[in-house]
């Protein structure tokens, strides 16, 4: 009986405790994820001035979307090793304050090779946002908690299309010519200052570590610092010790390509939905494109929502390779379907739930591998390495739009052969995890 009542008590501690945690840290991090996302984004709203001002080519537009992933691959390792010596709080602030001050001066460019600038400075700023959350949360939440906790803050990314697409169409089409500017430079104008705003309200709304949670009580922090403590010395035992060790390791480089190929599949979403849109519907305005952009996106955001509660092994494969295989599908129904604009927006709407939804599932795996100092240069590894696609699938996505006459369906077979090659890669490593504890288990 004893027993059965410390149980309950413990379960009733548990949830008490993530409770108070979910409601004092994830609304801010979900926040300032959304506002560096849309900063993110908001070129793909901007391309439509850009190609007036500048006179700029589908190539030269995949150039500007992916200069940012270059800046931000070159930084993103050593931005996570610096926020190890610094701090989350201070180190998080500074990257929203920074990003949001390049986001601003971009409305000031005067031709597309200052875009371009402006744009890598942009990504050297943002690198070790995001895997910096992720580090962070792996000091609040146990393994049980961390695959929910991370598909809700990463349902900021389909959040910010349904909010930016809207909102940065309303801007095009209401601030045009305000102040003398252009209705694209204000999309950069208003999506640069909240992220100045916002640095400022991380430093001083952050807490460090549960150690210096005065808002948990005492049992709450016991109970944490054991769970995390426990879940660590586990981890440590196969981990990568160290941040060089980190980086040489097989499973994250596996990793890293996985992530690459998955987000080749996912972001030309983000970058060429409103052109997509555009193409399939036409005679629509500014801001009904971006209406119409931001479905596919809401129904993402509770796609991911559902299914990180639903989720309950935070080490497995098979929910990754599901989406996966949905998101093959639906891309290739869209590219065949282009010429039906009704059936076309319904595929692209599928494929962008699955594609990002598998975000969220993906990364459950390597935060539950990774831990100790390892765990903040291998997440930034993989995380800036796979970000590298970034770069590559909307210029490639551009590119192959202008070397085939405009026809979008060649394109979109970009996204449809990376999202296999993400299924080859993550199915191979968890086979090969399954033939490494099945070799373990002891014979009869």
């Amino acid at each position: 009986m004893d027993r059965a009542i410390s149980r309950v008590d413990g379960e009733a501690l548990r949830a008490k405790t993530m409770r108070k945690i979910t409601r004092r840290i994830v609304p801010l991090l979900v926040v300032g994820y959304i506002v560096s996302y849309i900063d993110r984004i908001n070129v793909s709203f901007a391309k439509f001035g850009m190609e007036e001002t500048f006179g700029m080519s589908a190539t030269q537009y995949g150039f500007v979307a992916g200069i940012f992933f270059v800046g931000y691959v070159l930084a993103e390792v050593p931005s996570n090793i610096i926020m190890t010596k610094v701090g989350a709080r201070i180190w998080l602030s500074r990257i929203l304050v920074t990003w949001g001050i390049i986001a601003t001066l971009t409305a000031f460019a005067v031709n597309v090779e200052m875009v371009y600038v402006l744009r890598f400075l942009l990504g050297v700023a943002e690198a070790g946002f995001f895997p910096g959350i992720l580090v962070y949360l792996t000091r609040w939440y146990p393994n049980a908690e961390r695959t929910k906790v991370i598909s809700t803050v990463m349902v900021a990314i389909p959040v910010a299309s349904v909010l930016g697409s809207p909102l940065n169409g309303w801007i095009l089409d209401t601030f045009d010519g305000a102040l003398g500017l252009d209705g694209w430079r204000w999309v950069f104008i208003v999506g640069g200052i909240p992220a100045v705003l916002l640095g400022v309200v991380f430093f001083v709304a952050l807490t460090e570590s549960p150690t210096q949670a005065r808002w948990l009580d005492d049992a709450e922090r016991a109970w944490l610092s054991e769970t995390l403590e426990a879940e660590q010395a586990e981890r440590a035992l196969s981990a990568p010790a160290g941040h060089r060790a980190a980086l040489r390791n097989k499973r994250v480089i596996a990793l890293c390509l996985a992530y690459f190929l998955l987000l080749c599949g996912a972001y030309p979403l983000a970058y060429w939905m409103p052109t997509v849109v555009k193409e399939v519907g036409h005679g629509l305005s500014s801001t009904q494109i971006g209406w119409l952009s931001a479905v596919p996106f809401l129904l993402a955001a509770i796609g991911m929502y559902v299914t990180g509660r639903l989720v309950r092994n935070e080490r497995s494969s098979r929910p990754v390779l599901i989406a996966l295989g949905i998101s093959v599908l639906a891309f290739l129904v869209t590219a065949l379907a282009l010429g039906s604009p009704l059936l076309a927006f319904a595929a692209i709407t599928v494929a962008t739930m699955a594609a990002q939804t598998a975000k969220p599932l993906f990364w459950a795996v390597p935060t539950a591998y990774l831990a100790g100092v390892g765990a903040a240069s291998g997440i930034a590894l993989i995380n800036s390495l796979g970000n590298a696609a970034g770069f590559v699938s909307p210029y490639a996505f551009g590119w192959i739009k202008d070397a085939s006459g405009g026809r979008t369906g060649f394109a979109i077979a970009v996204m449809i052969f990376a999202n296999v090659g993400a299924l080859l890669v993550i199915g191979g490593l968890a086979a090969r995890a399954r033939a490494r504890r099945a070799s373990t288990v002891p014979t009869a």
